[in-house]
């Protein structure tokens, strides 16, 4: 039996790409599942996949960067399942655009979303995870942090500091039996590498720059997120580990 069976976990950013791989797995291997997120028609189809399948989920529209979204969404586990187990910040936003001409509300806004809705999403979750013997917290980085990118300046500050976050968390919520963890995701297929305007040329960077000469599927960044969430990672925390097929090697 899996380590996640019985367990319950909200995924942020659920409604695509790797988000919906992530509650997707964590359904058919036997976690009840909080899919959160902004599209409504998009967080439908994950949770009706999922339940399609025999799993168990629900959908919550929220917006991580308002705090009362932010409760709602935790909310909506405790009224749903009586609580969270897991907690998966992968909601983020990547505005392309060269760093002189970001405003400074612009660059608020990645980090009110990548950053600031993370911190708010473990805190309003602890209470849950206390009251249910610990929990895990897996937050989403990029591997865009090790190789810095063009136009992204922002979002690539906003994943550092989703490390930085994650081991300062680490450090002081496993004395309560959470352990917070972090992947950081090469290319793939998604709503944040179909910002490139050359997708040919994205893609024959990226396989010459990786070790491993195939595209990644997000069900690779899925596997390594139920990893850290489940009991086969209990003595880890405070890590960060890139899913971006040897492209650096952190």
């Amino acid at each position: 039996m899996s380590s996640l069976a019985g367990k319950t976990a909200i995924v942020t950013g659920a409604a695509t790409g790797i988000g919906r791989a992530t509650a997707q797995l964590f359904a058919q291997r036997g976690a009840k599942v909080v899919a959160a997120g902004l599209q409504p028609d998009e967080l439908e189809q994950t949770v009706n996949t999922i339940t399609a399948a025999g799993g168990e989920a629900v959908a919550a529209h929220a917006d991580v960067s308002d705090p009362e979204a932010i409760e709602a969404v935790a909310a909506r586990a405790r009224g749903a399942f009586g609580g969270a187990d897991v907690l998966v910040n992968n909601a983020g936003i990547y505005p392309l655009g060269d760093w002189h001409e970001m405003t400074p509300d612009q660059w608020d806004e990645v980090f009110q979303v990548n950053v600031r809705g993370y911190y708010l999403l473990a805190r309003a979750v602890r209470p849950q995870m206390l009251a249910r013997g610990g929990g895990a917290i897996v937050n989403v980085s990029s591997v865009t942090f090790w190789t810095g990118m063009g136009l992204l300046s922002a979002y690539i500050a906003s994943k550092g500091a989703v490390i930085g976050l994650t081991r300062a968390l680490a450090r002081e919520a496993g004395t309560e039996g959470i352990r917070v963890n972090a992947v950081a995701p090469g290319a793939f297929a998604t709503a944040a590498s179909a910002i490139h305007a050359d997708q040919d040329k994205l893609w024959r960077e990226v396989l010459e720059a990786q070790s491993l000469k195939r595209r990644g599927e997000v069900e690779d960044v899925a596997k390594v997120i139920a990893f850290f969430a489940g009991d086969e990672s209990s003595f880890v925390t405070g890590q960060t580990l890139l899913v971006d097929g040897g492209w650096m090697f952190g």
